[in-house]
């Protein structure tokens, strides 16, 4: 446990030396200002439209869960488990005493950990642009249940991310997963308002974060199920090809 910790520091000391966070920090703020526009560009032209504080928390929700986040969480997993390729270190770092199966699990730990940091920066960066474009209807229960909402949804959009990083560890470039993910996106814009959408393991994190499933004609139970089935094969395939390659 302390080998597996130690990892993930490591993790943190080469994200503080790169731009990586800085930009990733500047993507998940792409969706708060963009719900921001709509709020000011609804005031131009409908000066009596009252824009509450739980319309700005859950547009931005929306655009990260189904659209921005999918692509900014994505490259974060693929840059994280790719870098070692691309710089050339991988060898390097496992002729420390560091199993591959311990290094592989320090890496989906800090994707989850960048996971939670970013969608904390995106719910503050909503709440400041909403209190600065004075929205109204502030509470203590819009507050709970946003923060609710993100969290859940982020925690569950996490789990549809191992698919990338197979393919990140397969192909070991970055191109074909971030297309994997934009492709992701595709589908979740098709089907955001469809009862298969809860079938599609990249939109159901929102649908049931935000409670509109019980919309649709699947059960959560079936939702989870195929997240859940989505994880572990990415995680087994992960772990099962990257323990069996020759380390070059």
């Amino acid at each position: 446990m302390g080998n597996l910790a130690n990892l993930v520091y490591c993790e943190f000391l080469k994200l503080k030396r790169s731009k990586m966070f800085f930009i990733s920090v500047l993507g998940a703020m792409v969706s708060p200002i963009m719900v921001f526009a709509g709020l000011i560009k609804a005031k131009i032209t409908e000066p009596n439209k009252v824009i509450t504080y739980w319309d700005m928390l859950e547009q931005t929700n929306l655009y990260v869960l189904l659209l921005f986040g999918v692509i900014v969480y994505g490259v974060i997993a693929v840059y994280l488990f790719s870098r070692e390729y691309t710089e050339n270190t991988l060898k390097s770092m496992l002729t420390i005493p560091v199993s591959k199966g311990a290094f592989l699990t320090a890496k989906f730990f800090m994707v989850f950990i960048w996971m939670m940091i970013l969608t904390a920066v995106a719910w503050v960066s909503t709440l400041l642009l909403s209190i600065i474009g004075n929205a109204a209807q502030f509470s203590a229960t819009v507050i709970i249940q946003s923060l609710k909402e993100y969290f859940l949804g982020a925690f569950l959009l996490y789990f549809t991310m191992s698919p990338f990083v197979f393919i990140t560890l397969w192909l070991k470039n970055l191109v074909t997963p971030i297309i994997a993910a934009a492709t992701v996106v595709l589908g979740n814009v098709a089907l955001a308002n469809e009862d298969l959408g809860v079938l599609f393991p990249w939109t159901s994190p929102y649908l049931i974060a935000s409670g509109d499933i019980e919309k649709y004609n699947y059960s959560i139970e079936t939702a989870l199920v195929i997240i859940l089935t989505v994880f572990f094969f990415g995680v087994f395939s992960s772990f099962a090809y990257f323990k069996k390659q020759d380390v070059k």
